[in-house]
Order: C-alpha cells, then structure tokens, then sequence
C-alpha cells in the first residue's frame, strides 16, 4: 500500500480500488480508537462512486484513531486508520471485500474474513450485508432495532422496509439523504449530459406478438437442451436492436467535444440500465455484437442479478457506447430516456401489453410496446435515428428475419 511523505508504518491508508477514483465515503465503522483488530478484520465499510466494500485491516493491533467520520469524503492515500505503536508488521496486502469491486478476490478467503473472529474487538453490529445497509439508510431505519428474519438472524431488505413502515423516524418534517456514492454519480452524469447534449427524440408504437411468440419457443429450445430458459422480452428486444444497429451505425459513437470529433465504433458495449436499491447503473455486456441470441440474454441475467446483489465489479459498468433503459420493468407505457453521456443515443422500452392496435384496417387487442430514441442531433439527424427505429419495429414484428444474416 503506498505511503505519503508523512504517514508512519503505523498509519494505514485509504486504499486506491482500481477503478481510477480519487476519493471515498466512509459509510459505516465498524472499530473505534482504543479496539483491538485481528488482521483482515473489517475496519469500515466504504462507497465509491460504484462499490460498496468493506476495507479489511492489513495488521493486527489496536486502533490509535480514525482518518474521519462517518459519511465523510477522503482522499485516496489519507489516513484512514492509525494503530498504536508496537502493532504486529502488516501481512500480505488485505482482502477487499466488495460490492462492486474487479480486484481478484480470493473466494475462500472472502468467506472467511467477512466473519471474523476477533479476540477483542468492536461490539456486536447488526448482521447485514452492505446493500440492505445502504436502504436502511436511505430509509432512515435504525438496524440495531431490526429483528433480521434471514438465514442465521441476518437483516434482509424486506426486514428493512417493514421496519420502515413503521412510526416516523423523521424530525422536522423532513429527511436529510446525503448524495454520495452512487447517487452522487448519478447526478452528475446526468447534468452534464443535459448540459452539453443537444439531444432530440423520435418514437414508435410496435406490435410485439412474433416477438412473444418468438421468445416462448427460444426458452422452449433451451430447455430441451438443458438450459435455463432466460431468454426474456427484453432480451431478445436488445438483441433486436444490436442488429439494427448495423442499419444506422452513428448511433453507436461518441461526441469528442475537445477536438472535436465524432468517433464511431467498431464494437459495441452494449449499456443496460438497472434500477437498484443503490440508485440506477449502467451495466455494460461487452462485444455485444458476437454474442448469440441466448448468450446475450444469459449475460444480461448475469449483469441484472449482480447489479441488485451489489456483486458486479467496474469492469462489468464501463466501456458501454450504446444503452438501453427498460422503462416496462417499471410498468411505465413510455418515457424519455437522459443520454448516457458522452454515448450518441440511447433507447427507451416501454411495457409490452395488450392494447388496442390496428391490423388489416381492423381494431384488434395486440400486445404493443413504445419505443423511444434519444439522440445527439450533433452525431446524427432525424433520417438516421428513423432508420434504425424502423429497422427495429421490422425485427421486433417479424423477428425471424434475423436468421437472414445470422
């Protein structure tokens, strides 16, 4: 762990969580000055702009003090623990134990130092992992005062809300929430993409039964084949859309303001937009574009479930330059999506539901969906941003055609 000029071999420093960040919020101690600590003991809970991990403790020793305060922001190499004098050499460089974090973890080890076994130590903390901590924050719940009904006593998230629900935990009419992390992260992409985007939007209504149809009897397929069936709507409307891409490929660019220049991109990372209880991220499925229909709904599963679990590391939430944002899982009909910045489009998906459609100059009930693109009106125009939405209703109600090309 590298040292600045002034700090001692006593003194341990925030550490840099390979993602380029250049500070972190301390969310939650879990020592004070004066405790013992077992090496890899947790020290404290700390939230980066995509991860929330548990930094463990590089020695065994007794705490001298704290490089700061719950909730407060420090910079990567401060102080964020100083042990007395006379503490034990440090062992070989700590297990981050992360919600989000790409540095290889030992598995085992990760087992075994998130349950430690201190000889003295901190009291007794609520048991529950950083997810349902972070709600329980938002929430204002007070954790020591929750019954956990998970395995073993844990606090699990519907424990949190229940206790939510509760009588008020809030004085003077409202609650202060701090915006830090990923919140914090959230906020600022999205105004600086309205601030520097001149975006422009475009949408269609599209009748989603072949893609129902289609769906069914790709998961029927699967499942013969001993697969999980997890071929969904969406992931299919996704695949969908990678092919259209070929038809408008300006859409999958970014818009280098320096220069500036417009760069097209040969691969595509495919950003997908996940509500969690953390607030919305984007996770990226890489090489989108290679992947076969049911690989990529097997990613998107994969991405999806890391994402709520808070188990994805960076890697998996960067390098998108297309996103996608499922309004419909939130059982919203359309909406209009904010551009990932610095990407040139992105497409928002509303509910696939029955509604009334026209078919043969008829009125029949089909299941349709609204499609809406939001583009930047530098990359591209109107004609482009029609074609690929054009491209997209055609796939989506005839999606057999894909087999035309692949």
């Amino acid at each position: 762990m590298p040292e600045s000029p002034t700090s001692t071999r006593n003194d341990f420093l925030a550490p840099d969580l390979g993602e380029g960040l250049e500070d972190l919020t301390i969310v939650e101690w879990m020592v004070a000055p004066g405790d013992a600590v077992a090496l890899n003991q947790p020290l404290c809970l700390v939230e980066t702009a995509k991860a929330e991990v548990e930094v463990p403790s590089p020695r065994a020793g007794t705490v001298a003090g704290l490089g700061g305060a719950e909730g407060e922001t420090i910079a990567v190499g401060a102080l964020l623990v100083r042990f007395e004098e006379g503490a034990e050499a440090a062992g070989p460089e700590p297990t981050l134990v992360g919600y989000g974090h790409d540095a290889a973890i030992d598995r085992s080890r990760r087992r075994r130092i998130r349950r430690p076994v201190p000889s003295a130590g901190p009291p007794a903390r609520p048991r529950a992992r950083p997810p349902v901590r972070k709600l329980a924050r938002d929430l204002g719940v007070d954790l020591s005062a929750v019954v956990g009904t998970g395995s073993d006593g844990v606090i699990t998230r519907d424990d949190v809300r229940t206790a939510a629900n509760g009588p008020a935990q809030v004085a003077g009419g409202f609650r202060v929430v701090p915006v830090t992390g990923v919140r914090a992260r959230i906020a600022e992409r999205m105004t600086t993409s309205r601030r520097h985007i001149p975006d422009a939007t475009c949408s269609v209504v599209v009748d989603c039964t072949r893609l129902l149809e289609v769906r069914a009897a790709l998961n029927e397929a699967a499942t013969a084949r001993g697969l999980d069936p997890v071929v969904t709507p969406f992931s299919l409307i996704c695949r969908l859309a990678v092919h259209a891409l070929r038809a408008a490929p300006a859409l999958n660019a970014t818009f280098v303001e320096e220069v500036p220049e417009i760069r097209v991109h040969d691969a595509l990372g495919l950003g997908i937009g996940t509500a969690t209880d953390r607030g919305l991220v984007v996770t990226v499925v890489a090489g989108a574009e290679r992947l076969s229909t049911l690989e990529l709904a097997q990613e998107m599963a994969r991405l999806s479930a890391g994402a709520r679990s808070g188990t994805l590391g960076p890697v998996d939430m960067r390098g998108s330059t297309f996103t996608v944002s499922n309004f419909g899982a939130l059982g919203l009909d359309e909406g209009i999506p904010v551009i990932n910045h610095p990407e040139a489009a992105i497409l928002g998906v509303g509910s696939v539901r029955p509604r009334p459609h026209v078919v043969d100059g008829q009125v029949t009930a089909r299941p349709t969906a609204s499609f809406t693109l939001a583009f930047d009106h530098r990359v591209c125009d109107g004609a482009e941003a029609g074609r690929f939405l054009g491209e997209l209703r055609t796939l989506v109600e005839a999606p057999e055609l894909l087999v035309l090309d692949r």
